[in-house]
């Protein structure tokens, strides 16, 4: 039945909707898309250009009003940041008892192990029970106030690598943006966002040979990124409001550029890890600020572990908006 299914998909492209998979996972129509509870929550209507603006946002590949999606980002109407910028990088580490294993089947492709069968990505120490590398923590930038930062780009462009595993675990993008999931491997993969209502389920053929799939998500905030066909795949992905964010590689290390100048905030983040930091910059103008970061992994007991080996209590990011005052708030402006 799989490999009757497989050659379906292929055939037809991005999307198929099968009756044996027709439980949850998003849809490439916009208007559908536009139209789900989902996408309504949180998101304000505008009134006067609603058209245009819908108009606009179909031709960039979002299903949201661009207006809508400027309420969001801007609520307050300030003015775009037409200042200098500098950067801001280093390196996350992280202490304490190494990641355990957590139990995932990778059996189709046994090269996803390196990627999934630890609770985290970790580097070796430098020196014996030193800290490690930390792969897949998110980093901000936040505590500017008086204007926003618009995201450049219209989509992030993610692919499975020919290992069967993404990148990284962890994604970050800026409200607005789209996921386009392109696929090397020899499998077929069905990505989608653990929230959505939708039936039509999305498929990434094997070694490129069809559209990547399009994924819109329809609020600022946290989703897990999922997989209908390969349920090993569990990404974090977090959806800011302000574009000012990077996820570490495998050597822990981090960049962020085009930030205001001024003194701010470097906050980090990680999912599996369950802990947070943060330490203030004084960004300048043309110069790579260095900020190294720090985290501590403190083992949960088993009753708190959910069923794939991550804590319950990792789904919540204290700068997805940098105007949060608390670590599980609403998500709201830049200016924490």
């Amino acid at each position: 039945m799989r490999t009757l299914f497989v050659r379906f998909a292929i055939s037809v492209g991005a999307l198929v909707v099968p009756a044996t998979l027709a439980c949850r996972s998003p849809s490439s129509d916009p208007g559908a898309a536009g139209s789900s509870s989902g996408a309504a929550e949180g998101v304000p209507v505008p009134s006067a250009d609603g058209a245009a603006s819908a108009a606009a946002s179909a031709k960039a590949g979002f299903p949201v009003p661009r207006a809508s999606v400027d309420l969001v980002l801007d609520p307050e109407g300030f003015p775009p940041y037409e200042g200098p910028t500098g950067s801001v990088e280093g390196t996350v580490s992280v202490q304490g008892p190494p990641a355990p294993n957590v139990p995932v089947n990778t059996s189709q492709c046994p090269a996803a192990l390196d990627t999934y069968g630890k609770l985290f990505r970790e580097g070796k120490p430098e020196t014996p029970n030193g800290p490690r590398a930390l792969a897949d923590a998110v980093v901000v930038v936040v505590g500017y106030s008086g204007f926003y930062l618009p995201d450049k780009n219209d989509a992030v462009k993610l692919t499975i690598t020919p290992s069967c595993a993404y990148p990284a675990r962890t994604i970050a993008i800026t409200y607005g943006q789209r996921l386009d999931i392109s696929n090397q491997s020899k499998l077929l993969f069905a990505p989608a966002l653990d929230d959505s209502m939708n039936v039509a389920v999305m498929v990434a053929p094997p070694k490129e040979t069809g559209e990547p799939v399009k994924l819109y998500p329809d609020k600022a905030g946290y989703f897990a990124l999922i997989d209908r066909m390969e349920p090993y795949v569990h990404e974090d992905l977090y959806v800011f409001r302000h574009p000012l964010h990077a996820v570490t590689d495998s050597a822990g290390h981090y960049r962020i550029d085009g930030v205001p100048v001024g003194t701010l905030k470097v906050g980090v983040h990680h999912p599996t890890v369950d802990a947070d930091a943060e330490a203030p910059v004084d960004v300048v103008a043309g110069v790579v600020q260095k900020v190294d970061l720090t985290l501590t992994f403190k083992p949960k007991p088993k009753a708190q572990v959910g069923d794939a080996g991550a804590p319950m209590s990792t789904r919540c990011l204290r700068w997805v908006d940098p105007a949060t005052k608390h670590k599980c708030a609403e998500y709201d402006r830049p200016n924490d």
